[in-house]
């Protein structure tokens, strides 16, 4: 993987990290889901009439990503109330890169051993994160919607990967603004059907935070998008995992948790997991 890629999906990690910092810590987790992807969309529209249109070709996989993505923020909003963004976020980023190596692989589509190898090292770093958070805070419940929570995350990854691809060269940023746009709305379909009156009021309070995390992920995710038509899919689904090690260290210099030995073993892996799919 070229260097300036690399550097760039490191990037889009940071502000991965960032948004799901901002949704962890609002009261409702399901309406803060619902104002980043507002966020997000609002920021592709100002960019889409300066984008190509996409060709045809890649619809299809649009309306699957929307499908998928409803899932993802209804899921991720359920882990967060179930357990510390420490122990969902690290489990849900840290089994979807796997997930999507496997799916791959079963396409034809398989990496060099080389490559595997930087995937399962940084997976296992990851999961590390995990099992040192469940030896202090076991919650069953949670970690199984977790768990569910990354198949969604590897169905969009996947879906994203090969939509952007689809419309060749030139078209992950597009691919990725639209994505954006269009989520807003089956996302704040479902929520103010259930939580109409709810909703206006939290936006009012926190629709300024919320938005910037849209921003943010809006970010991360075309800086991806952009990456998978650059590099393999499953390299760039891993290598944007290490976003549970910035939010680890935010965690550890805003919030006070403590920088544990097997904490600074996992990102060491990672690290290493990075290096082995810089040169794969």
């Amino acid at each position: 993987m070229p260097s300036h890629i690399l550097l760039l999906v490191l990037g889009a990690a940071l502000l991965h990290a960032t948004w799901n910092i901002i949704v962890k810590g609002g009261d409702n987790k399901l309406f803060e889901s619902a104002l980043n992807a507002l966020g997000g969309g609002l920021g592709a529209l100002f960019i889409l009439p300066f984008l190509p249109p996409l060709p045809v070709a890649c619809w299809p996989f649009l309306a699957l990503s929307c499908c998928c993505h409803l899932t993802y923020y209804i899921c991720i909003s359920a882990a967060y109330k179930e357990v510390d963004l420490s122990i969902g976020y690290t489990i849900m980023r840290g089994c979807a890169p796997l997930i999507t190596s496997i799916v791959m692989l079963c396409l034809g589509q398989g990496l060099s051993l080389t490559s595997w190898s930087g995937v399962a090292i940084l997976c296992l770093g990851i999961l590390a994160l995990s099992l040192d958070n469940l030896k202090r805070h076991a919650n069953l419940r949670g970690i199984l919607i977790s768990l569910r929570t990354s198949f969604v995350i590897a169905g969009y990854t996947l879906a994203d990967g090969f939509g952007a691809s689809a419309g060749g060269d030139g078209y992950g940023v597009a691919y990725a603004c639209w994505i954006f746009f269009l989520n807003i709305f089956p996302l704040h379909i479902y929520v103010f059907l259930r939580h109409g009156r709810e909703y206006l009021p939290y936006l009012r309070q926190r629709g300024g935070i919320g938005i910037f995390g849209g921003l943010c992920g809006l970010g991360s995710y075309g800086i991806a998008i952009w990456a998978m038509t650059k590099a393999p899919i499953a390299m760039v689904a891993a290598l944007r995992e290490t976003s549970v090690i910035f939010g680890m260290l935010m965690a550890v210099i805003f919030l006070g948790e403590k920088l544990t030995p097997s904490r600074i073993l996992a990102v060491l892996l990672v690290c290493c997991g990075t290096m082995v799919l810089k040169y794969g």
